[in-house]
């Protein structure tokens, strides 16, 4: 069976313009008799994915109700290393098939459960997996339709390499944008790996940041330890709910303090070339008074009661006279300031004084 010439223009035309995927992806799918198509990010926890309108709402309920550590398929393919289309009688017996918790309480309860896919690795060591999906009831991916999608392959590998290659130069566009502005930064894949530093934060190399082969690394260890758990966070799509995305850099004699702001790039899901993942912006800051309460805010993400336990603090009250003046009891003091220890990155109040004494110039 010939590859229809006007798909592989489809492909190449959506390497240039994402929103093209989801229409080309129910093309693709419909040529195998497929329900739908969808592709995710392997490395980056599936957190990225785009798909036909008919697989969308399975793929955000995948992603959304936690099954992405459970699911055993996309390691199970990555693992045998094939570089063409397989199905699901290539990864699994039909007696797995039956016990396999994501076919049996997730994919077939929606009527679904016979899939064919592939795996593509970008410049970036991330993974894409390109697969569709058919009912339960039409059955498993015949040879001769694996053999299909496999004349395709190198079309959709050469579209998902150059949307790769595009995500990377929008990058280093942005990332030169934000040093006009006067701001070192760098963009951050998956894992924290860096896409593309401009000049100002590449002169704080080797002193305050490392760019190392598997991520990007901060030189205070302790400082280190915080971006790393933001970064985990960020990975399985939690930032939201990590303590910390502002992080304290003390400095030394050749190195003023500093404030690195780990900013999480969101956008479209079904921009699956954008392979930034987040900002690590970088301010110098210099010993000054105390900085206005909603600069503290945006620093650490402080609630009310959190910014005015750290202000008394500043101003060198004790955790009783907070409580008094404030209305709440010591106990509950005592709990925001341990949050405000977490979210600051330090581990005494000492510090946290220190700390305020050296970010007076953000607020003007």
């Amino acid at each position: 069976m010939d590859e229809p010439a006007a798909l592989i223009d489809e492909i190449y035309e959506a390497s240039f313009v994402p929103e093209r995927w989801p229409e080309l992806l129910d093309k693709f799918a419909r040529l195998v008799d497929a329900l739908g198509g969808y592709i995710f990010t392997v490395s980056r926890g599936a957190s990225a994915w785009t798909a036909s309108d008919s697989m969308a709402p399975h793929l955000k309920a995948f992603m959304e109700d936690g099954w992405v550590p459970i699911n055993t398929r996309a390691p199970r393919a990555e693992a045998l290393g094939h570089p063409g289309f397989i199905s699901d009688l290539d990864v699994y017996t039909l007696e797995e098939l039956e016990t396999e918790p994501i076919y049996r309480d997730f994919l077939r309860p929606r009527g679904l459960g016979w899939a064919c896919g592939t795996h593509i690795r970008l410049p970036t060591q991330d993974v894409l997996s390109i697969n569709v999906e058919r009912r339960l009831g039409r059955g498993p991916f015949e040879r001769e339709c694996v053999q299909l999608l496999d004349g395709f392959r190198p079309h959709l590998a050469r579209a998902v390499m150059v949307g790769a290659r595009l995500g990377l130069a929008q990058a280093c566009a942005v990332a030169d944008t934000l040093e006009a502005l006067g701001l070192p930064a760098v963009l951050l894949g998956a894992h924290g790996q860096a896409l593309a530093l401009n000049k100002l934060v590449q002169s704080m190399i080797p002193d305050v940041v490392q760019d190392r082969t598997n991520r990007l690394t901060l030189v205070e260890p302790a400082a280190d330890k915080l971006l790393q758990t933001s970064l985990s966070a960020l990975e399985l799509g939690q930032l939201h709910r990590a303590a910390i995305q502002s992080i304290l850099l003390k400095g030394d004699h050749k190195n003023p303090p500093a404030i690195a702001h780990l900013v999480p790039i969101t956008g479209s899901a079904r921009d699956i070339f954008a392979l930034v993942h987040s900002a690590l912006i970088i301010t110098p800051v210099a010993k000054a008074a105390m900085p206005a309460g909603d600069v503290l805010q945006a620093l650490f993400d402080l609630t009310p009661a959190e910014q005015r336990v750290f202000t008394g603090i500043a101003a060198g009250r004790t955790l009783r006279q907070i409580a008094e003046t404030g209305g709440t009891s010591y106990d509950t003091v005592r709990v925001q300031l341990k949050s405000i220890f977490a979210k600051a990155g330090v581990s005494r109040q000492a510090e946290l004084v220190a700390l305020s004494a050296r970010l007076g110039s953000l607020a003007r």
